[in-house]
């Protein structure tokens, strides 16, 4: 026997502690039994209801999925709609927007070119009618000012209309300076030109309007341009006409190259250096046309500046080193 249990023996604590020892052990297994014995009972009772309720459960996530999908039949349609209407009424506060600075724009340009007009020594009648498809403000501006600051010697206006009463009066006071005027509809001439005073310089010529092809689309444009100008050199090209749509099925369909005849006149007839302004530029037709213009006057090695004014209409203009001034007004 080893010291430590003789020691215990002779006390009596040896017999106490391994009875006891043996006790403990007793219970700890019975305690292991109970606990398996207790989570055999919770697995089956797990089990059981998982049984009972798991069958429940599915039906009712199927019973769950299947109105989902009949929420999504009903009011998908709605939805949709709502969207439509909320992107309807999205592109309508974007246009008006739009509409409130075009407005303002052209609201700008009224106050400025009455106000630049109000002393000058050449613009005397000024009953202009500036509303609907004639000349807006900021054209009216940009070419006063082109007029006025520029003062060319040559121009030539392609379309008859409300600017013809600033050209007209600017040639009759500048009598060193020549206008000639083109327009495709005879009786628009004799009734428009009542409002005119025609001095000697100026000319206004009426010219048929021809059909013709160019990158398989129809496009309109003045016929026998070639023969009015000739030789001569513009420093001041205003296009404005012909009309930049056609007539198909009742309807006005925009053409995608408008108002081309200009392309007929690089370089052979612009002055060394020169200005032409577009009205309607916010239409594709007149971009396409400008467009070409530069790519034409690139080949020419002729280099150009531009400038654009906004208002309910847009101009574009573009012009030689001399007058790059016109960017800034």
């Amino acid at each position: 026997m080893k010291i430590m249990n003789k020691i215990l023996s002779k006390s009596n604590s040896y017999n106490y502690y391994k009875t006891n020892f043996e006790k403990l052990k007793k219970e700890n297994k019975e305690l292991i039994a109970e606990k398996e014995s207790d989570e055999k009972n919770y697995e089956n009772k797990i089990k059981k209801l998982n049984e009972k309720y798991g069958k429940e459960t599915e039906k009712l996530n199927k019973k769950y999925n299947h109105d989902i999908r009949e929420l999504n039949k009903k009011y998908s349609h709605e939805i949709g709609e709502m969207n439509k209407n909320l992107n309807s009424l999205k592109n309508d506060l974007m246009n008006i927007n739009h509409s409130e600075e075009i407005i303002n724009n052209e609201l700008k340009y009224a106050f400025v070119f009455n106000d630049t007009i109000k002393n000058s020594e050449w613009l005397k009648e000024r009953n202009f009618s500036l509303v609907n498809s004639a000349a807006n403000y900021s054209f009216m501006y940009s070419l006063y000012r082109i007029l006025n600051d520029a003062q060319p010697k040559n121009i030539l206006e392609m379309g008859l209309g409300q600017t013809t009463k600033l050209t007209s009066q600017y040639a009759k006071y500048f009598n060193d300076a020549k206008l000639t005027v083109l327009e495709s509809d005879e009786t628009w001439i004799e009734n428009f030109s009542k409002n005119l005073e025609i001095s000697e310089n100026i000319q206004i010529l009426n010219l048929d309007v021809e059909t013709f092809e160019y990158n398989n689309t129809i496009n309109l444009r003045f016929k026998d341009i070639s023969k009015i100008v000739e030789d001569e050199k513009y420093d001041l090209i205003i296009i404005d006409g012909p009309r930049g749509f056609i007539v198909k099925d009742g309807k006005n369909e925009l053409l995608d190259y408008s108002r081309s005849n200009i392309w007929q006149m690089i370089p052979s007839n612009l002055a060394d250096d020169f200005i032409i302004i577009i009205d309607d530029y916010e239409r594709k037709g007149e971009r396409n046309t400008m467009d070409h213009t530069k790519e034409l006057l690139k080949e020419n090695d002729i280099d150009i500046f531009s400038y654009t004014s906004k208002g309910l209409k847009t101009q574009h203009a573009i012009f030689s080193e001399k007058y790059r001034f016109i960017s800034w007004i």
